[in-house]
């Protein structure tokens, strides 16, 4: 049985989508964006499972605008916002792709009909390497390719990334879903002449929490320990935090920690080839007797 609360966090997350569908347009910030998804989030009883993700044409994931962020969206661009909800550790994932350019509606479209095609398979097979290879195969009759190296997967309380991945090419050897599992599955499409890879880039943006560790150091161990009652090991922002630390004592406490291993960066993760990327994204959770689409 799925626990009511992930319940619920699907159900706000599906509320947000459509939400962020009628209202995300040109002109608007990538701040403003983020933390009004995050309001809306909140205003519905959940709270964020992560850091508002915004990836602009190649920027494909990790990448969350901070308060001196006076980005703007364009016209021209394709846009991905990614976003999670978690109501008492409970959490689901997605992300949606929007663009006002004709340019890259076939990418887009391509992109939703791959996370369907993944869905269909999943309900047949729970092997991953065959979800792989369905995305990509759907991938390649619309003419474009899937990033290789970023993958869907499985999800546990308070826990984004359980330790499960769902690739989105044929992977040998994968991994087997199994009933009572929840699972993140997440297509990224790009052009066919692209390099279909992703490369670290900057800045870092979103952070989480390793392990509890006492530095003697009341800034650093004060910090941990708010983030561990918040957030447990749930990704952070500066952003969220920047207002009672200050910016720059806050990267100084963030370095540190990264330093000692105890707080871990993302990178800002781009398209090798600086082509850009679409992305839709499910949270499926595996029944005895089937499987639930929560998102």
């Amino acid at each position: 049985m799925v626990a009511p609360e992930l319940v619920k966090s699907g159900m706000i997350t599906r509320e947000v989508r459509a939400w962020i569908k009628d209202n995300v347009e040109p002109g608007d910030g990538y701040l403003q964006t983020c933390e009004s998804v995050e309001k809306e989030i909140v205003a519905r009883g959940g709270a964020p499972a992560f850091p508002t993700g915004i990836g602009v044409d190649e920027v494909t994931a990790h990448y969350s605008p901070q308060k001196d962020d006076s980005s703007v969206f364009d016209e021209r661009d394709l846009i991905k916002v990614d976003f999670g909800v978690q109501v008492d550790g409970y959490l689901t994932d997605t992300s949606v792709t929007l663009t006002y350019n004709p340019e890259h509606e076939a990418l887009l479209e391509a992109a939703e009909r791959t996370l369907s095609v993944a869905v269909e398979t999943l309900r047949k097979d729970t092997r991953t390497g065959e979800i792989g290879r369905a995305v990509s195969r759907e991938a390649a009759k619309y003419g474009f390719r899937t990033i290789e190296n970023l993958t869907g997967h499985t999800i546990e309380r308070y826990v984004v990334h359980a330790g499960k991945s769902v690739p989105n090419i044929y992977t040998p050897g994968a991994q087997q879903l199994r009933k009572g599992e929840v699972v993140a599955i997440e297509p990224f499409l790009t052009w066919k002449k692209a390099a279909g890879y992703v490369v670290d880039s900057t800045p870092q943006t979103i952070f989480s929490l390793l392990l509890r560790k006492n530095t003697g150091k009341p800034d650093l161990d004060g910090f941990v320990t708010r983030i561990w009652e918040e957030r447990k090991t749930l990704p952070f922002t500066p952003r969220w935090y920047s207002d009672d630390y200050g910016r720059e004592k806050l990267t100084t406490i963030l370095g540190e920690l990264v330093k000692r291993r105890i707080v871990r960066s993302y990178p800002t993760l781009v398209e090798a080839s600086g082509c850009p990327v679409a992305q839709f994204e499910h949270t499926i959770a595996l029944e005895d007797d089937g499987m639930q689409i929560l998102t």
